[in-house]
């Protein structure tokens, strides 16, 4: 992980990866999507970058980078199992951003919750993160697509299982090629 000692502000996000058997089992799903709009280029998120956010945290500070590093690092929860069940447009109907979505999941909001929590319980106002504060809204995040008009939503058949074992802190750096996601902390999920 990245020395914390030494740095300025940086953009950041805390976010689930995805395990590679869940993302080898979305791609026939990328697939379909691309075979049904054959008139579109059609590029879909790496799948070393696909991931579930827990919380989109903006530019922070040196302090507040050593701040939220500590969260992270001292994290504890469970290990969590969730289907992704469903692919379809986020946030709405109308939208053009292709997701993937997991089954209505009372553990994952029990991870986000514990972020929450832990953020408040360390001094940091969740005013100051409004994503953070917002209504939780999991999804993968897997293509744009504009002006699509059809086929959505898919049903994952059978659902796909995830299990969630470590959460990171990573830093976004935005480059003309698109968005670089740099490790900065993991915390491991563990039964204690």
């Amino acid at each position: 992980m990245t020395d914390i000692d030494h740095i300025t502000s940086k953009r950041l996000f805390i976010a689930i990866p995805l395990p590679d058997p869940t993302n080898k089992a979305l791609n026939p799903y990328c697939e379909q999507i691309s075979a049904q709009h054959p008139q579109q280029k059609v590029r879909f998120t790496p799948m070393l970058k696909r991931h579930i956010t827990l919380a989109f945290l903006g530019v922070l500070s040196e302090d507040q980078i050593k701040s939220v590093s500590t969260i992270v690092r001292e994290f504890q929860h469970p290990p969590v199992t969730i289907q992704l069940n469903t692919i379809s447009r986020f946030p709405d109907d109308q939208s053009n951003i292709i997701t993937a979505l997991p089954a209505p999941s009372d553990e994952l909001h029990s991870l986000h919750g514990q972020l929450q929590r832990l953020f408040e319980l360390n001094g940091i106002e969740l005013k100051d993160f409004p994503k953070l504060s917002r209504p939780y809204r999991p999804h993968i995040s897997l293509t744009r697509i504009k002006n699509l008009e059809d086929n959505l939503p898919i049903t994952i058949e059978p659902p796909i299982d995830m299990l969630i074992s470590n959460i990171f802190l990573y830093e976004s750096q935005l480059t003309e090629t698109g968005s670089r996601y740099i490790p900065m902390e993991k915390a491991e999920l563990l039964n204690r």
